[in-house]
């Protein structure tokens, strides 16, 4: 019987950082994977979204072209080869899937292909073969959330009418009408990619805002932007059934009927954890696995960590989690920070946050000051024609900590990237201020923000620290 050191369930995000990592780290490690390298977040998720998204970003620069002087294309004149962007799509998956098996292979770590199960707290079986471990790693990712207790739904899914966002991946040609269940990340971000493409696309939102657990400024601004590109944003609303083909909903007590071709189901995520449930791994009530700050299971030796947890569903998490249950394994410090996860949503502008959110130090009673700085402020943000959005800034009144900061730029999703850092460093009001930042730049809008926030509040401190 074989035995290794650690074996990594799954190969998303978490999973093939962790492999790497031990194996490089001189643990004898294998990777049991059931379908493609790079899990949820390659194959399904971050990667091909944000590949077709760029197609649609580049679709609306044609459009505009006039715009920066560029004269000669119409909207008339343009066409969409959808079966091209798809190719473009999977070559790029296919690329970085290439990639990940380049690295587990370069770290001497052993692959092998199948569905794992976990049979007791040091073996697995995969292909009939029962294989023993010292350690294990689950990281097996989470599966699209369905609605199937509302009536006539689960006869939706099967006619391809309802789909999840695996499916909205693949369609096989552009919707003339989209409807979207849900207003959180995904199906933001879908609605963003469609209506770029020519889409009219409606918003279907069970409660009073989209992106409900984001600042409410961001709520607002991705509102309003959207609502600019024609997508029709309907808050408040039941869902009653899908009938006669089409979704049936209530809003202030009326019955409304959406006839839309396509209907996206994005209403969150369900943690997969099949593999250990006959052993007795706890797990909450939605089926995710419960890990304590080192990422371990009841199971001492058994550690499980991104989307199985249901911590925040995201790659970078995942990534976080995998150095955090290796660092353990090998008795070296590590902690995982949820108010230090950055998130970001690939609109147009994007979106980025971190830490708290206003509401959230309004309720928990906790002295900051604010500080909001509109991109037209910014002459890179000018020149780029990308002058939407504003950038947020929230510190301690105390001490200038940074509690918070949120974003809606062209780039936000690296100017967090600087937030991160000096949250992590737990750097100052004062550290930001005093960061040169290249100019012209779209990231001098972080240094804008703080300047303003240190001037007006802290006038009897000094900028620079002895």
């Amino acid at each position: 019987m074989s035995k290794y050191d650690l074996i990594v369930i799954g190969s998303g995000p978490g999973g093939y950082i962790a492999a790497e990592y031990a194996a490089k780290q001189g643990l004898h490690t294998l990777i049991i994977e059931s379908d493609n390298f790079g899990g949820v977040c390659l194959n399904k998720g971050c990667i091909p979204t944000k590949t077709l998204l760029k197609s649609s970003k580049v679709l609306e620069y044609l459009v505009e072209a006039n715009k920066y002087g560029i004269e000669g294309l119409s909207k008339e004149g343009i066409s969409l080869n959808w079966p091209k962007i798809q190719e473009r799509k999977n070559n790029v998956v296919k690329q970085l899937q290439n990639g990940i098996g380049g690295l587990l292979k370069s770290a001497k770590v052993e692959v092998i292909k199948g569905i794992a199960t976990v049979l007791s707290n040091n073996t697995v079986s995969v292909n009939d073969t029962i294989i023993e471990f010292d350690k294990l790693i689950v990281a097996t990712g989470s599966t699209p959330r369905k609605f199937t207790n509302i009536p006539g739904f689960e006869q939706g899914y099967a006619s391809g009418k309802l789909i999840t966002s695996d499916e909205a991946l693949v369609l096989s040609e552009i919707p003339k009408k989209l409807t979207v269940i849900g207003g959180g990340v995904i199906g933001v971000e879908f609605a963003t990619l469609y209506a770029g493409l020519g889409s009219q696309v409606t918003i279907l939102q069970g409660v009073d805002r989209i992106l409900e657990v984001l600042d409410n400024d961001i709520s607002k601004e991705i509102t309003s932007l959207l609502q600019k590109e024609n997508v029709n944003i309907i808050t408040n609303i039941n869902l009653v059934e899908f009938k006669d083909n089409n979704v049936v909903y209530t809003i202030n007590g009326e019955t409304k009927v959406d006839d839309a071709d396509v209907v996206l189901v994005s209403v969150g995520r369900v943690p997969t954890s099949d593999c250990v449930k006959q052993i007795g791994v706890n797990l909450e009530k939605n089926g995710s696995i419960i890990t304590n700050e080192h990422m371990q299971t009841n199971f001492e030796n058994i550690y499980a960590i991104g989307d199985c947890t249901s911590r925040i569903m995201l790659a970078h998490t995942a990534h976080k989690n995998a150095l955090v249950a290796v660092d353990h394994i090998l008795n070296k410090p590590n902690k995982y920070e949820p108010l230090k996860v950055p998130s970001c949503i690939y609109t147009h502008p994007e979106v980025a946050s971190i830490g708290y959110t206003e509401e959230q130090l309004i309720e928990k009673n906790i002295p900051y000051y604010k500080g909001k700085t509109p991109m037209t402020h910014i002459g890179k943000a000018l020149a780029d024609g990308e002058s939407k959005g504003f950038l947020k800034l929230l510190v301690g009144k105390e001490y200038g900590e940074i509690l918070g900061c949120h974003i809606v730029a062209s780039t936000a999703s690296d100017i967090i990237s600087e937030i991160a850092l000096a949250m992590e460093l737990e750097a100052t009001i004062y550290d930001l201020t005093n960061t040169i930042h290249p100019h012209p730049t779209i990231s001098e809008i972080v240094w804008e923000t703080a300047k303003k926030i240190l001037t007006d509040n802290f006038k009897d401190k000094k900028w620079f620290k002895n």
